[in-house]
């Protein structure tokens, strides 16, 4: 079992998406319009990623979120948050450039050609891997499977410019099996790249049968992969909370939480890579 140290609370509940950059925290929250920025010292600041406020009730909140999952570094373009895909209103992307200007990008038509392959599609994560933009789909209790979703990098690169997301090949579709525990399976909730070009992902195992409904944590983990996937390894980690975020810095790995209730803060957790 893998140590994790709680290093504070951030000022946000559902934390799904985590980048280290210039010494700052940059973290997306699942039913936020915002991208949050917290700083060495604890202060945050917040970049709008869409305009207007979200409705507070709870099912409506839900029925409307853009559901940010996915937070990329993209080198020398910026950070990149993507929507999960799971709705319509999800099908959402926004990039982040290094003057904090934000340009929106249509992902209905990759989300149209990946539900030909998840019918409950779910993307909880990003990576660039050398030429390829490598997705991170999360399965569930009703469809167990994990996968990565390998993309041309020019796809993505078009997207970038076009503001609509495209494939022009067929993604190669690596699965995962992670297992099950309690008959609740595994499923990836992130991923982020390691020096050594092997991947990092989380994992997390909650009770839901669905892409849409929250489910209660089991446990939560960490699994290092192949960069075509093979698992190397995959441990417990001695938290009780779900894990939805990772970031790497040399062998230190930063983590958050989402709780599932706006009244509980998210928390950004540390621990070392065995």
């Amino acid at each position: 079992m893998i140590a994790t140290r709680m290093v504070r609370t951030l000022d946000v509940s559902a934390a799904s998406g985590l980048v280290v950059r210039d010494g700052c925290f940059h973290v997306v929250a699942d039913d936020e319009n915002t991208l949050f920025v917290f700083g060495p010292d604890g202060a945050m600041r917040h970049i709008p990623l869409l305009p207007g406020d979200l409705p507070a009730e709870h099912s409506m909140r839900k029925a409307h979120k853009p559901d940010f999952e996915v937070l990329v570094d993209l080198p020398n373009q910026g950070l990149l948050a993507m929507g999960s895909g799971s709705r319509a209103t999800r099908e959402r992307a926004v990039l982040v450039d290094r003057r904090e200007r934000t340009t929106l990008i249509d992902m209905s038509p990759l989300c149209a050609s990946l539900r030909g392959v998840f019918a409950d599609l779910n993307l909880e994560g990003a990576v660039v891997v050398k030429d390829e933009f490598v997705l991170l789909q999360r399965g569930n209790r009703g469809d167990r499977r994990n996968a990565l979703v390998f993309i041309a990098m020019e796809d993505l690169q078009d997207a970038l410019v076009s503001q609509r997301f495209a494939v022009t090949r067929t993604p190669r579709i690596a699965d995962l099996d992670l297992g099950m525990h309690d008959d609740v399976p595994w499923s990836c909730t992130d991923i982020t790249l390691l020096d050594d070009g092997d991947l990092l992902a989380c994992a997390v195992l909650e009770d839901t049968g669905d892409a849409y409904q929250d489910g209660l944590c089991l446990g939560s983990a960490l699994v290092r992969l192949a960069p075509d996937g093979t698992l190397r390894w995959q441990q417990w980690l001695d938290t009780p909370s779900k894990v939805e975020g990772v970031a790497v810095e040399g062998e230190v790995v930063w983590l958050v939480s989402d709780a599932d209730d706006r009244a509980v803060p998210a928390k950004l957790l540390r621990a070392t890579l065995p």
